[in-house]
């Protein structure tokens, strides 16, 4: 292949896995934000909120470990 090309399609995957980092984060930036933004009156409450935003990362974590590509 010729290496401006290598160099180029190094380029743009580097750029798209960058855009997605970004969407993942402002992704659970957000869902963190609406928890705090809550103003959780019990430990407990804040406790359940966070549990479950952890089993949904833990889900999709799953998830994508099992999904074959091809």
């Amino acid at each position: 292949m010729d290496e401006a090309l290598v160099k180029q399609l190094k380029q743009k995957i580097a750029g798209e896995l960058r855009q997605r980092e970004m969407e993942f984060i402002t992704y659970y930036l957000e869902e963190l934000l609406k928890i705090e933004g809550k103003r959780h009156q019990e430990l407990a409450a804040l406790q359940n909120d966070l549990k479950q935003l952890i089993n949904r990362v833990q889900n999709r974590l799953k998830t994508l470990k099992t999904t074959k590509i091809g």
